[in-house]
């Protein structure tokens, strides 16, 4: 909160000695009229604590006090330095910067100060939109989930071209799919939290030996490296594939696939390329395994008539 004489004068603890006029606006008041730190505090909205903290660092000392009994003693000059050290606090400084400036004060260090925190501030609100951009984003999904409840029912659907980084590296547990999405990335993001944009890749070939029971690994989709990277590009091309979801953790998923490929051999299809295992409602979202939700992707073509 921020203060000035004229919300002062506006404050019915402050009398006028000299001035006669009815307005509540008037700024004619007594001269040197003296606060307790009660009374002060009372005025500002700020804590006696704060107030003692305050005069105890040096940013903001009574203007007297009693050498009998100890006790400080307000006057209106404080009242506005209080109000420059909230304004001070809102632009992001501490307290020990609003120390340093205060007692240097000049007009060219106001205008540096105000600059700097003028871009700080502009950042700020850069990430802030990110962060509404990813919740936004989090939320819809969320939502979709709900209307749409867990169907294990297997569907083949068309999806548009995507693109991933692989890791090679085996992961066994979800702190390691954590570890090798921030490999990928190059550092750790905070917004993988909301933004859920890692998966699991199968591959084809394992699809068909076998092997997928054992083997996991982390892709991230829909970023830009750089060619030299050392991770995989992966391709997952425009088409059909044949999805199923299943409640469970990521490693859950054997009996799942097992049903969706005995689906595509049943219906005609055949298996035409690798696999993606979206981690729907993942440990971001919940830490009881039934509450997990995680959808299969096998991309599928129809199986070619044999003559015989």
């Amino acid at each position: 909160m921020q203060f000035s004489l004229t919300q002062v004068a506006k404050c019915d603890k402050i009398q006028s000695k000299h001035c006669t006029c009815s307005k509540d606006w008037c700024l004619f008041m007594e001269e040197e009229k003296l606060y307790t730190i009660k009374e002060f505090s009372a005025l500002t909205d700020v804590s006696t604590d704060t107030l003692r903290y305050y005069d105890k660092i040096g940013l903001l000392s009574p203007s007297r006090r009693d050498e009998k009994n100890g006790y400080r003693y307000y006057t209106l000059n404080e009242f506005e330095r209080i109000g420059e050290i909230q304004t001070l606090q809102q632009l992001g400084l501490s307290l020990d910067e609003i120390k340093t400036f205060m007692s240097d004060k000049t007009f060219l260090s106001s205008y540096k100060l105000l600059k700097r925190q003028y871009e700080h501030i502009c950042g700020k609100i850069d990430e802030l939109k990110l962060l509404k951009s990813y919740l936004g984003e989090k939320l819809a999904h969320i939502d979709n989930i709900i209307s749409g409840q867990l169907s294990e029912n297997i569907s083949v659907r068309y999806f548009p071209a995507r693109t991933g980084y692989c890791s090679d590296r085996n992961c066994h547990d979800y702190s390691q799919i954590k570890s090798e999405s921030a490999r990928i990335i190059e550092k750790y993001d905070k917004n993988l939290f909301i933004s859920s944009s890692y998966a699991l890749y199968i591959p084809e070939n394992e699809l068909h030996s076998g092997e997928y029971r054992n083997n996991y690994y982390c892709v991230i989709l829909d970023i830009t490296k750089d060619k030299n990277t050392k991770f995989r590009k992966i391709e997952f091309p425009a088409g059909e594939y044949a999805i199923c979801r299943y409640a469970g953790t990521s490693f859950d998923r054997n009996s799942t696939i097992e049903k969706l490929l005995a689906y595509i051999s049943e219906n005609g299809y055949e298996v035409c390329g690798e696999a993606l295992q979206l981690c729907v409602i993942d440990e971001n979202l919940t830490n009881i395994d039934s509450e997990k939700i995680n959808e299969i992707q096998i991309a599928v073509r129809r199986a070619e008539k044999s003559d015989i």
